[in-house]
Order: C-alpha cells, then sequence, then structure tokens
C-alpha cells in the first residue's frame, strides 16, 4: 500500500476542516437565534451569542402554540413502528429471493427494480383511493402502511451481506431439523444486522424529513414534526428567534440518536460497503 505524502494528507485535513465549517458555521446562528428575545434578536448581529443561554420562552411557545411535542410524539410512533415492519419484511423477502430458486423470482426482481423509475407522486391518485376506501385517512396507521413497504435498494443492501453468509450454515440447521422459518430468525437475521442497521439509516433519515406523505393524509390534530413546523413557519406573524427555536426542537433529536449510536452507525455503513 502506498504511502500517504504530506502534502495529501494537508490537503485532506484542509478538505474535512473545511466541511466541518460548512456544516457547522450555519448552526450556529440557528442556537443563538433560538436563546436570543424579540428585542434582542432584532438590536443584535446573528453571529453574536445571546446574553441568557436559560431564555427557554421560544422553545415553550413553539411546543405549546405548534403543537411541535406532539407532532414529536406522533413522528416518533410512525417511526418506530414503520422502520421495524419494513426491516422485518426486507429482510424476509431478501432471504427468499437470495437463497431460493422458484418460477417467477426474475419478474418479481423486475418488478421490484421498476419501482426505482416510478415516481411517487405519479401513483397517490391511486394510493389515495385505496387508503381512503380502507378508511384510514386521517390516521397514523395510513402513514406506517405507506412506509413500511419493501424498496429495492433495501433488498440490495441485504443481497450484499447475504452474499457473505455461508449457505453451509442453512445446509447444516437444515440437517439438525431446524425449518426455513428457524433458519432465518436465528442465523441469517441475527447476522445481517450491519445491514439492517445500514437500512435503518437510511429509511429512517428519509422517514423522519419526509413531507409529503404526512402532509397528504394526515389531518391537523395528528401531524408530523415536518408538517407541524411547515405550517408554524408558514404563519408570517411567527417571530423568527421562535422559529428557530422549533428548528431546533427538530435537529436536537437527531443528534441525540447520533450520540448513541454513532458506533453502529459507523460499523452498519462499513459491514455494508465491506459486503
Amino acid at each position: 500500500m502506498a504511502r500517504e505524502t504530506k502534502t495529501f494528507k494537508i490537503i485532506r485535513y484542509i478538505f474535512l476542516i473545511a466541511s466541518c465549517i460548512f456544516v457547522i458555521v450555519p448552526m450556529v446562528p440557528l442556537v443563538y437565534m433560538a436563546f436570543k428575545t424579540g428585542a434582542e434578536y432584532s438590536s443584535t448581529g446573528v453571529l453574536e451569542p445571546p446574553k441568557n443561554w436559560l431564555n427557554f420562552y421560544n422553545f415553550a411557545y413553539a411546543i405549546r402554540v405548534g403543537n411541535l411535542g406532539k407532532a414529536l410524539i406522533n413522528t416518533a410512533i410512525i417511526l418506530g413502528v414503520s422502520l421495524f415492519i419494513q426491516i422485518i419484511f426486507t429482510t424476509m423477502v431478501s432471504y427468499v429471493l437470495h437463497r431460493f430458486n422458484f418460477k417467477g423470482k426474475k419478474l418479481i426482481m423486475t418488478l421490484f427494480t421498476l419501482t426505482m423509475f416510478i415516481p411517487v407522486v405519479t401513483t397517490q391518485t391511486v394510493v389515495f383511493q385505496i387508503i381512503y376506501r380502507l378508511g384510514l385517512v386521517s390516521t397514523r396507521l395510513s402513514v406506517i402502511l405507506l412506509y413500511s413497504g419493501v424498496g429495492i435498494v433495501g433488498i440490495y443492501i441485504m443481497f450484499n451481506i447475504l452474499e457473505s453468509i455461508p449457505r453451509e450454515l442453512d445446509e447444516a440447521a437444515l440437517i439438525d431439523g431446524a425449518s426455513y422459518f428457524v433458519i432465518y430468525r436465528k442465523i441469517v437475521l441475527p447476522l445481517m444486522k450491519p445491514a439492517c442497521t445500514t437500512l435503518l439509516i437510511l429509511n429512517g433519515i428519509g422517514t423522519y424529513n419526509d413531507f409529503y406523505i404526512p402532509n397528504l393524509y394526515l389531518r391537523r390534530d395528528v401531524q408530523t414534526f415536518t408538517v407541524a413546523l411547515y405550517k408554524f413557519f408558514g404563519n408570517m406573524a411567527t417571530p423568527f428567534e421562535i422559529v428557530s427555536a422549533a428548528i431546533l426542537l427538530g435537529v436536537i433529536p437527531i443528534g441525540i440518536v447520533f450520540l448513541f449510536l454513532q458506533k453502529y452507525i459507523y460499523y452498519g455503513l462499513a459491514g455494508a460497503v465491506k459486503s
């Protein structure tokens, strides 16, 4: 392996520092403004820190008036249930498609692949009619069902790690009398944790940030955070320091999750790349 030159190392660190600055700098004014009073916001610069870091009025106002606390709880429920169902279904489908040969397998893979090229918006008329006839519009279950589907990206992520799991493990378990479901649950699924972590990250971020589906299917009293934030931000009478506090409320949960799961995130992504 070629040794890294000093010049390349310097360039690498400069690039990493610049990337960190581009990410952190926009967050600094947001944090400052979230703790400022209205008078302080209008009389100070955006890069000037607040005088009182214990000013939580903006956060309390956003939670009370914008219903952001309730929206965060709704988002957590939808996110947790839909991701759990999605990971279970994706691992099951991937295991069957990878390990077994059966009639129609290529057709199923082709149909999954074609879904990548169909814009979600073009199918919403039909999907909305189905959800409406099931009586699920304006309920959390409607959004949970739509988020719980199996995607081709998730299948390929699972395929990558299934390639590294020897088929001999399946055969040995079959000889010992285990059923295919037992093999999946006790042998294959635990070994697929890195891929599950990767899928959890990718789809979790997408679901948390999604606006279109919750805005279409949920009523006012059952909103996700992005929809509640948009409607709160859309009110032109809302002071910007309160809007900043509302935005920061949405960033904090993601930051906490990252701090606790950064090791699993790293190994999950590394495992998916290696396999």
